[in-house]
């Protein structure tokens, strides 16, 4: 932890858990990810993360205040997700990524997981991968399509690399999107790499399921702007995408 960044969670009961990150980036993926695995698991909730860098903002859920940047833990599994709701400045991410894997080494955590998005110009629907370390590539090397070369921006970078100057195991799971838009079916396959690699075994027909309600909604949008000569598309602030958190 530090002065800027302060954890305020209960220790969790798994001895050197995983410890999963999903903060808001290209697709959502992160935030979609790891609240859905999150709601999915009926995780524990361990306690948030507090930063003078965070906005001034309370996440409200069915009318109860919650800090923007949880923990939840699941004992039986040796899982922690650190899930946020709100996207880090990258002036912050530095300071944010130090605190996350100083609480995670605390804990004992014996690897860290990223999630995170990459935008890709194809067809596919792949999961794409990196490590901190020779053991953990290997790990999944022949689950993902490597990412051989390029950068990893936003905190997921910094985590990985706080991680690679502390000698934490951890990789980076990027699931493939065509835009900056949310896109769930991205978030899907990587939860379902998640599965794979960690035996999480969670049901993703729901996401899948609405994942095809907001592509008929981009699509419905698309042709009211093109058929529309109005400076405002009709019905547009009815389009809503479904957030997990």
């Amino acid at each position: 932890m530090t002065d800027e960044v302060q954890v305020r969670a209960e220790k969790p009961q798994s001895e050197n858990p995983v410890v999963i990150e999903g903060f808001p980036g290209i697709g959502l993926i992160g935030n979609i990810a790891s609240q859905y695995v999150i709601n999915k698991l009926e995780m524990d909730y361990l306690g948030a993360i507090d930063s003078r860098f965070f906005p001034p903002m309370s996440v409200l859920v069915g009318g109860l205040a919650h800090l923007p940047v949880r923990i939840y833990e699941k004992k039986d599994l040796g899982v922690v997700v650190v899930s946020s709701d709100i996207p880090v400045h990258p002036a912050a991410s530095y300071d944010l990524a130090r605190g996350i894997v100083s609480w995670a080494e605390s804990i004992g955590a014996k690897e860290m997981v990223c999630l995170a998005g990459i935008t890709v110009m194809g067809e596919e629907q792949r999961v794409f991968g990196a490590a901190t370390t020779e053991e953990m590539l290997e790990r999944i090397k022949g689950q993902v399509e490597v990412f051989e070369f390029g950068t990893i921006s936003g905190i997921s970078g910094s985590v990985m690399n706080e991680c690679l100057l502390r000698k934490v195991p951890a990789v980076c799971l990027l699931g493939e999107t065509h835009s900056m838009a949310p896109d769930p079916r991205a978030a899907v396959v990587t939860i379902k790499m998640l599965n794979t690699l960690y035996g999480l075994n969670v049901d993703t027909t729901e996401l899948e399921e609405r994942a095809e309600e907001i592509e008929l909604q981009m699509q419905k949008l698309a042709e009211q702007v093109q058929s529309s000569s109005a400076e405002e598309v009709p019905g547009r602030k009815e389009l809503q995408f479904p957030m997990y958190g």
